[in-house]
């Protein structure tokens, strides 16, 4: 005799939270691909300029540059200064989290240190003064 056990509580990913996750990732994917179809678009109308571009006072002029590479450099250039930006801003985040975690650890340390302290003791103290 073959017994066949059939869960009585499938896991469904067409209801619950697992809905929002994938209506949340459909979303994405969708921004992702105008986002993409957009820039393409963008590359394409303008392949054909050209331009010249002169940098600084040193006198480096470049002559006929197609203007997609132009956009594709200053892209990773922003990329490259938002990603060092990013990191700085990271070290300042996690000195400030280690900095509230001194704090926390006195400041229990402190409100452990007030428990064992009865009232009586805070009375003396009182009446010492």
């Amino acid at each position: 005799m073959v017994c066949f056990c059939v869960p009585k509580a499938r896991l469904s990913l067409t209801s619950g939270p697992y809905l929002e996750v994938n209506a949340v990732w459909v979303l994405r994917m969708l921004l992702l691909l105008i986002l993409v179809v957009v820039v393409t678009g963008f590359a394409m109308l303008n392949s054909g300029e050209r331009a010249t571009i002169t940098l600084g006072t040193a006198g480096l002029t470049f002559n006929d540059v197609p203007l997609v590479l132009l956009l594709f450099e200053a892209f990773v250039l922003g990329a490259v200064v938002w990603f060092f930006v990013s990191v700085v801003h990271e070290i300042g985040l996690r000195k400030t989290i280690r900095r509230q975690k001194r704090d926390i650890a006195d400041l229990i340390q402190e409100t452990a240190g007030l428990r064992h302290i009865s009232l009586d003791e805070i009375d003396e103290e009182e009446s010492d003064d």
